[in-house]
Order: C-alpha cells, then sequence, then structure tokens
C-alpha cells in the first residue's frame, strides 16, 4: 500500500493484538482508492470480519484474503427498512415482534438519549448557521474556509399546507392565455441558464449528459432535496449552484429555464410554480397525473400568460423516425397504427410499484407512445379505448383520430426480455412504416427504403429534443411542441386509466 502511514497502523495493531490482527475493520473511507480495502486484509485477524460502512473501491485482493478467509459484510445507513419505499415513503412499519431495531425505532431510540442527555454531543457542535446561509456554509465547509466537526443549522418556523384532488372524469381542458407571452431573443454570445429540479437517474443518464457540454448554455443551478445530492450533481455536471430551495430558483430572474426532473407526482405542481415564476419549463413525462393537476397547470397557464412549456415527450424527436415519416410522404386517407411496447417486468423497488402515489406504470410511460402515434398521425385523439388482460398487467389502448385512423398501443409486461422493447409500424394509402426499436426503420411503397442499423445505441431522440428547446429558449420562437398537443396527449393518457374502470370508450371532449 503506498500510504506512508501503512506500517506504523500495522505496527500499533500488531502491539495491540500480540500480532493476531484486529476482529473487525471498519472501512469508512471513500473515493477511488483500493489503498484501504488492501490495508483492512493486513490488520484483520485469520477469519476476521471487514465491513463496509463507507463508500471505497472493493477491488478485494484474492489471495490476501483467501489466505485469511476474511468475512466481507456491507452495513446500510440506519438499519431496516432503508431504501425500502413501502417503509421510507408508505410508511408501512414492521411489526416490533419481528424487526425490534428499524430505522425509524434506531433515531427514535437516539432523540430520546438526546433528550435525557445520554448523549452528549455539544463537543462535536463547532459551528451554528441559519438555514437560509445553508449555501454558502456547504460552500465553506467544501473550500475548506470552515474548518467544523458538525454544524447545527437553525430552521425558520414554516406552516406547509397540502392538498390533494381527483378528477371523476377525464377531459380536455381548453387551453386559454391572458396574454401572448413575449420572449426576448438572445444574443448568440449570450448562454441560456438552466436550472435542474431534481438530478435522479433518468436525468443524469438522458439529459445532463447532452447539455453540459452544449455550447451556449450554462448550468446554473441544481436543486434536490438533499444537500449532499446536490452536491453530487454539482460535482460531475459542473453547475455554478448547488442547492435544496427551489424559491431562490424560481426567484432568480437570471435563470431562463427550469427543468422539472422529479417523481411524478411533483410534476404538475412544481410546473405550475415555475410557469407563474415566468420560467421556460421543461417537465419530463408525465405531466400530470389527474385531470385537476393538468387543470391546475393550465391555470398557471391563463394567470401569467406563460406557455413556454415542455414535455420531455422525445420519440417524435429521434431522427430514425423523422425520416421514415419524411420518406412515408403526405396521407391521403385514413391510417391504421399498431404499435407494440415490450414493457418488461418492473425491478424490486421500482417507482411503478407505488401506484397510488407515483400513478400507474401507464400513466408515467404511456404519453411517450401516445405522442408518437398522434405526430405521425398529423392530428389529436378524439376518443380511447382500453382494456386489460385479466390478471396481469398488459394493456391494449385504441386511440380514434378525426379523419378515422386508429393507433394501437399494445403496452405488454409478459413478453420475451430478449425481444425488442419496441416496434411500429404505420399503415396507409398503400404504403408501411416500420420502426424496429430505434435501431433501424424502412418504408414500403413505390420504391422500399430501408435505414442504415445504428451502429452502437438506440437514438430515442433526447439530443435533438433538448437543441429543439434551448433554440426555442435562445430566441424566443415558438416552443417544438405546441401546447395543445401537450394537454390532448396527457388527457388522453388519464382517459386510459377512465377507460378501464368503465369499460368503455372514453370521448375526448374540449370542455371550457
Amino acid at each position: 500500500c503506498g500510504d506512508p502511514a501503512s506500517p506504523a497502523v500495522e505496527a500499533a495493531v500488531a502491539e495491540l493484538t500480540d500480532g493476531h490482527g484486529v476482529d473487525q475493520v471498519f472501512l469508512a473511507a471513500g473515493g477511488g482508492s483500493n489503498q484501504p480495502v488492501e490495508l483492512a486484509a493486513r490488520l484483520a485477524r485469520d477469519r476476521g470480519r471487514v465491513v463496509d460502512i463507507g463508500k471505497c473501491r472493493l477491488d478485494l485482493p484474492w489471495n490476501a484474503y483467501y489466505e485469511k478467509e476474511l468475512d466481507v459484510r456491507f452495513s446500510r445507513s440506519y438499519g431496516p427498512g432503508r431504501y425500502d419505499p413501502s417503509y421510507e415513503l408508505e410508511g408501512r412499519d414492521y411489526p416490533i415482534g419481528y424487526v425490534r431495531w428499524t430505522e425509524r425505532r434506531n433515531l427514535a431510540c437516539f432523540l430520546d438519549l438526546l433528550a435525557r442527555g445520554r448523549v452528549d454531543v455539544e463537543p462535536l457542535v463547532s459551528h451554528i448557521a441559519d438555514f437560509d446561509d445553508a449555501v454558502e456554509t456547504y460552500r465553506s465547509l467544501k473550500d475548506g474556509d470552515l474548518k467544523a466537526v458538525a454544524v447545527l443549522f437553525r430552521y425558520p418556523e414554516q406552516a406547509a399546507e397540502q392538498g390533494e384532488s381527483a378528477a371523476p372524469e377525464v377531459s380536455v381542458p381548453e387551453v386559454r392565455r391572458t396574454g401572448t407571452t413575449v420572449t426576448p431573443a438572445r444574443s448568440a454570445k449570450t448562454p441560456v441558464r438552466l436550472a435542474f429540479v431534481g438530478a435522479g437517474n433518468y436525468a443524469t443518464s438522458m439529459l445532463l449528459p447532452h447539455l453540459a457540454q452544449r455550447e451556449g448554455v450554462e448550468l446554473s443551478t441544481v436543486v434536490t432535496t438533499t444537500a449532499l445530492s446536490a452536491a453530487n450533481a454539482q460535482r460531475k455536471f459542473g453547475f455554478a449552484e448547488a442547492t435544496t430551495d427551489l424559491d431562490a430558483v424560481l426567484g432568480d430572474k437570471s435563470i431562463d429555464a427550469v427543468f422539472v426532473v422529479t417523481r411524478h407526482s411533483s410534476h404538475a405542481e412544481l410546473t405550475r410554480q415555475a410557469l407563474l415564476a415566468g420560467k421556460t419549463v421543461f417537465v419530463e413525462k408525465p405531466l400530470a397525473l389527474t385531470e385537476d393537476e393538468l387543470a391546475g397547470v393550465l391555470a398557471a397557464v391563463e394567470e401569467s400568460g406563460n406557455d413556454r412549456l415542455q414535455v420531455g415527450f422525445n420519440r417524435r424527436f429521434a431522427p430514425l423516425l423523422q425520416e421514415a415519416k419524411n420518406r412515408f410522404g403526405t396521407r391521403t386517407g385514413p391510417a391504421s397504427l399498431r404499435y407494440l411496447v415490450n414493457a418488461g417486468k418492473l425491478q424490486h423497488g421500482s417507482w411503478y410499484l407505488q401506484q397510488g402515489a407515483e400513478g400507474s406504470r401507464f400513466a408515467g410511460e404511456g404519453g411517450h407512445f401516445i405522442d408518437t402515434a398522434s405526430w405521425l398521425l398529423d392530428a389529436d385523439p378524439v376518443s380511447v379505448y382500453a382494456t386489460a388482460a385479466p390478471g396481469n398487467e398488459d394493456l391494449q389502448v385504441v386511440l380514434r383520430y378525426p379523419d378515422g385512423s386508429t393507433a394501437t398501443i399494445s403496452y405488454v409486461t409478459t413478453g420475451a426480455p430478449g425481444y425488442p422493447k419496441e416496434t411500429l409500424d404505420l399503415v396507409a394509402d398503400g404504403k408501411v412504416l416500420r420502426l424496429d426499436d430505434f435501431v433501424r426503420a424502412s418504408v414500403y411503397g413505390g420504391k422500399k427504403w430501408v435505414s442504415s442499423r445504428l451502429p452502437k445505441a438506440r437514438d430515442k431522440g433526447q439530443n435533438a429534443e433538448l437543441a429543439a428547446f434551448i433554440k426555442a429558449v435562445r430566441t424566443g420562437g415558438p416552443m417544438p411542441v405546441p401546447l395543445e398537443s401537450l394537454v390532448a396527449t396527457t388527457a388522453a393518457t388519464l382517459a386510459v386509466q377512465a377507460g378501464l374502470a368503465g369499460d368503455a370508450p372514453v370521448t375526448l371532449a374540449r370542455t371550457p
């Protein structure tokens, strides 16, 4: 091990243990070095235990761990219940007779010990700051200007109010605007300043990599519910600021656009707030989980006159699909579209298992496929019929369009994992357009056209979608997708659940 302190540590352990080594080694280090795990093997006794409680590199040296037959274990923070959505988010407690010390009971016990004065943390607290100064405090800690073992924050007293509502039926609200939003064009030399609300897996894998290196874009601020996740996103993608204060972002006039990439249940409310603050908004699908949430977003548009909204329906921007549509040409008669979505089984712990809070799986994903169908057919649906196979999550959704065209979306979870996830066929006027999982596209007609197969990964349009959005923000021009289309797609997605409940077609009538 290259650490100059290692020989001294090994000598001290040998003296204390008569050369046998310690019973347990706790790895509390972080970073990319493998030195801690190598040192742990030398410090542990024969058949000792190495417990990882940090997040360091774990390339176990096989010989060292085999010769001592070391037991390697991992420690999850807080105790049983940690990382269990049904426990942490839905409040389903474990019976005390089966699990004595859960995450909640561990924390409650510690707080009780503090209240009784049995645990003295005062010597650890070297600094107290107001919560309003949290960002500056974290920056000072990071830069080394503030030397502290533990910092306490004083929180202001606040009263939080939350309300929930449910829509008894589905309709398409009329889009009203009190005025026209005028967004001034920006100089080509002035960067478009973006803020991200949320920095989860989709944001960090599918959006931020396309934006971090884009010329003329500045990642201004990232907002998350925890300071650590915000700091991680700031470090990885180069945000200028990281915070947990949404109001500070919405009140920052220098920020041009806000990306809402949080959990589904918060999309509508965060979008509403950002629109009222005068921001251009990019919100990941779904825009809303209920008709009342959708109406709330449109009420914000009407109140503010701000209609600068984009929902992350990226498939219409996929280069293969765009070229295929161009080669298919203009239709003269009704079309028949079939869209097979081989969605597969959900992984344990997925958001979609929390349907009470985050909506159904189709409510979260279905807008993608409805938007793609509507874009290919150049219209918004006028009715929706949905039926489900008994005993599983497979859905058949039939959309009817004004000219008599139909689109059937088969959303299945019971298919073979090795089969392509998305295949699409559009038939009209003696021609057929086929899309094979965004890897290859073809058009059969007077002449057959088949695209080249994408050499590496599928391009589902995220990069082109973001380019169109940034262009709209920079130039002040129209948004990439009309607001009326976003609303129609969202209403049609919501109508699927209503159709399943009523086992009848749902008419998508515009309501004032």
